[in-house]
């Protein structure tokens, strides 16, 4: 288990450190009244830290809190400075926003090894999507995955490999140009039956396990030119390599299958 500075915020950090300044707290293991009138949650762990700590000057235990709240308080600075908000349709003309199409085009143009795409609908794909085909075109060995939402036609029941043939052959021909290779195309079998109620409904991108694109707007013209969509742009790595690994693990629990022909 880590000791409580490990996980402790800022201000946290920042009160026990004026408590041991004030000569409230010592740098040894105080009474559990003494603890608790800080107002902090986890009275034991603080002690225990406290303890792990004999003899140690309170004054320069304070100095390492403080110093560790700062540097704490910095890294939290850094992935806000990362973070970048995404809008589509009419805003209020005074926030700096990125667009949603704009936002798209620059991470797949960023895309040297690999891109994950989830959306629910696709439509109009050969402008929504032309940003992904235009590198797919420029990097040949660059690897995609596209998760998609499939359901059974209308009026049907599911017949899998029919769904899977028919989603595969209108995407060819409405939405994919025909000189670039198609995605690796995946879908969750569950989403086929339509009184199940069970969607995939996120939309994402994740481009080489660096930069997330995680939106409201679906793959569709209107989704990035017109209704009003917002999300939000990252370049944290470790926020990508999660979330690229959430679709990662489905797959290889058998939760997403790999249409057929793609």
């Amino acid at each position: 288990m880590s000791d409580w500075a490990t996980d402790a915020n800022p201000a946290d950090l920042d009160l026990l450190a004026q408590a041991l300044d004030e000569g409230r707290l010592s740098a040894r293991g105080d009474s559990a009244a003494a603890v608790q009138a800080l107002g902090l949650a986890e009275t034991g762990r603080i002690r225990a830290f406290l303890a792990a700590a004999p003899g140690h000057d309170p004054r320069a235990l304070a100095w390492c809190l403080r110093r560790l709240a700062a540097e704490r308080r910095a890294s939290s600075d850094r992935l806000a400075r990362s973070a970048q908000l995404v809008w589509s349709g009419h805003g209020d003309g005074h926030q700096p926003l990125r667009d949603t199409r704009a936002v798209l085009e620059e991470v797949c143009a960023r895309a040297e090894r690999h891109v994950m795409l989830a959306t629910f609908v696709v439509y109009d794909g050969r402008r929504s999507l032309a940003a992904l085909a235009r590198r797919m075109r420029e990097v040949p060995s660059l690897r995609v995955d596209c998760y998609v939402d499939l359901k059974a036609a209308r009026h049907q029941a599911p017949d899998e490999a029919r769904d899977v043939d028919a989603w595969v052959r209108r995407f060819r021909e409405e939405h994919w140009p025909d000189d670039v290779r198609l995605p690796a195309i995946w879908y969750d079998p569950a989403t086929l039956d339509r009184s199940a109620g069970t969607s995939l409904h996120a939309k994402c991108v994740v481009v080489d396990e660096r930069w997330s694109f995680v939106t409201s707007a679906n793959f569709t013209e209107a989704a990035q030119e017109r209704n009003i969509e917002v999300g939000v742009v990252l370049d944290h790595p470790a926020l990508a390599q999660a979330l690229g690994a959430q679709f990662q693990g489905l797959r290889e629990r058998g939760g997403f299958r790999r249409m057929a022909g793609t």
